[in-house]
């Protein structure tokens, strides 16, 4: 028994439309109607548009991650190094036995309001009472209700931003 079988494969079955595709790019773009030729055109531009979008983001996270470990290590290796130059100059004023030097505090001993023309005019002065017009922080007007806390109470906070004032009794003598 002689088994010779010949099994013929006809491998043009396995042919697609991606083959015409890449043998021959030019030739079957130009087969295409025009419309369909315009289709692609634009599909392929959104595609390259796209890519380059995501390339842009994808260079600019990298920039920002680059930036922010940087700028950690920058500011652990700066605590580092000041929290290491107290502690050295901590341990030299301690090994040898000198004291710190402190800085030194400039009093003024005018009796005079140190308050310029052009701040007085923005207040209001009563019994001896600074009461401001406006905030300092929002800039708004403050109203009557705020000033009878003040000079009551002594403390008042600003209706719209919250700021809080305290009122300081002025000696003229």
């Amino acid at each position: 028994m002689n088994n010779n079988i010949e099994i013929v494969v006809d491998w043009g079955i396995l042919e697609t439309v991606w083959d015409r595709v890449w043998s021959d790019p030019i030739g079957w773009f130009l087969e295409l109607p025009l419309f369909n030729q315009i289709l692609i055109g634009i599909g392929l531009l959104a595609l390259i548009i796209a890519s380059l979008v995501l390339v842009y983001y994808i260079l600019k996270g990298v920039a920002y991650l680059l930036y922010y470990v940087f700028k950690g290590l920058y500011l652990i290796f700066k605590s580092i190094y000041t929290g290491l130059s107290e502690l050295l100059e901590g341990s030299t004023y301690k090994i040898s036995g000198k004291s710190r030097k402190k800085d030194q505090i400039i009093t003024s001993t005018s009796n005079e309001p140190t308050s310029s023309p052009e701040v007085s005019t923005n207040f209001e002065e009563a019994n001896n009472q600074k009461l401001p017009y406006y905030c300092t922080e929002c800039g708004q007007k403050l109203t009557e209700s705020m000033n009878a806390l003040l000079t009551s109470r002594g403390k008042a906070f600003c209706f719209y931003c919250g700021e809080e004032f305290k009122l300081k009794k002025v000696n003229y003598s």
